[in-house]
């Protein structure tokens, strides 16, 4: 039988609806990104926002650097189920959540100067600090 039509055979034995990741081709990508950091030297981050199937953290996680979350939840996740360097950055952080982002940050981007001014004194010396700016905007 054609190979092809296996996998559509599998697909329909699957419940609906269903999330369906082919690990030999996530791990191919992996294994091209991990070659791209070892050539270059940059790091690269899984982005939660985008992909935050934990059930394949065990298999990214042996070839990128850590995540990058967009918000407490998505840090936490970050956490406790990826195990490496956390990188978070939100257009708006909120008070009451400030103080644990910053515990299980790594890296933390500030998405304009006020942000920073009002989070620095807390962040300072316990995580690197980024300030995200957009050259093509001015309010001027």
């Amino acid at each position: 039988m054609n190979k092809n039509y296996e996998i559509i055979d599998s697909f329909e034995k699957l419940p609906s609806p269903a999330y369906v990741c082919e690990e030999e081709l996530l791990e191919k990508n992996l294994k091209l990104l991990k070659r791209v950091q070892d050539e270059t030297g940059v790091k690269i981050l899984l982005a939660l926002k985008g992909f935050a199937m934990y059930s394949t953290f065990d298999l990214c996680k042996k070839y990128l650097k850590g995540c990058c979350a967009s918000g407490l939840h998505e840090a936490l996740l970050a956490k406790e189920e990826f195990g490496k360097e956390v990188h978070t950055y939100s257009p708006a952080f909120k008070d009451e959540e400030i103080d644990e982002i910053i515990s299980i940050s790594n890296h933390l981007v500030f998405n304009s100067f006020n942000q920073l001014k009002r989070y620095k004194d807390k962040a300072f010396k316990k995580v690197s600090l980024g300030v995200r700016l957009n050259p093509e905007y001015s309010s001027v």
